[in-house]
């Protein structure tokens, strides 16, 4: 995973819901100190990082903030790297399930067969998230269970 990936990724985990209910001070105080490390040295991030705190489960908002941090130069910043890992140590070691917000991904597939997923239980995410598939057969999803999963609302 490239630097500035896994740095968006911290930041994307480290401002869901999960993490916000999750009060653990070393998780508090390793994100604090990587939001404070990105906006001291890459203040031209800043608007990235806010509207991937007010969407961090969206894909294209991590992507952007990656993009940005490496146009910034921060793909070269070995304390800002080490910051989001261990921002990323704190949340394996205090809450181990918090990274895991999806059950199953699948984007941009082409399978000449059938797709089946089966039997897939999440807390506090989505199930499952398809995206771009192309199934020359069926693709048939059941059994998905996402306990405590807030849809966003609708528009009217």
């Amino acid at each position: 995973m490239e630097p500035v990936t896994l740095i968006a990724a911290a930041i994307a985990i480290g401002a869901s819901d999960g993490a916000r209910e999750v009060t653990k001070t070393a998780i508090s105080d390793a994100y604090s100190a990587l939001k404070g490390w990105i906006a001291s040295r890459y203040g031209s991030c800043g608007s990235d990082v806010e509207a991937l705190e007010q969407e961090p489960q969206e894909e294209l908002r991590r992507q952007l903030l990656a993009k940005k941090l490496g146009q910034a130069g921060a793909g070269d910043d070995a304390e800002l790297l080490s910051l989001a890992q261990a921002f990323l140590e704190a949340v394996e070691d205090e809450d181990p399930a918090l990274p895991a917000t999806v059950g199953v991904a699948i984007r941009r597939a082409a399978v000449g067969g059938d797709v089946e997923v089966v039997n897939v239980a999440v807390d506090g995410g989505s199930g499952v998230i398809a995206e771009d598939v192309a199934a020359g057969g069926d693709l048939r999803i059941h059994g998905v269970a996402a306990r405590g999963h807030r849809e966003p609302p609708h528009p009217r």
